[in-house]
């Protein structure tokens, strides 16, 4: 589901935690996984198209 970054910020990562592994934060933009979907919003590029985006690339 595609998301703004401002809300993707408040997900939790999978690949980002503490030292004493608690899960950090999404990161958005700044994060390699991150990939657009419209002028404003993206989703995580783990777990694939979301499913309004299958046409698309």
């Amino acid at each position: 589901m595609p998301v703004t970054e401002k809300e993707a910020k408040f997900k939790y990562c999978p690949l980002l935690t503490t030292h004493d592994d608690k899960l950090k934060f999404c990161q958005g933009t700044m994060c390699m996984m991150w990939r657009a979907a419209g002028p404003d919003t993206g989703y995580c590029g783990l777990a694939g198209h979301p499913a309004g985006l299958e046409g698309r690339k």
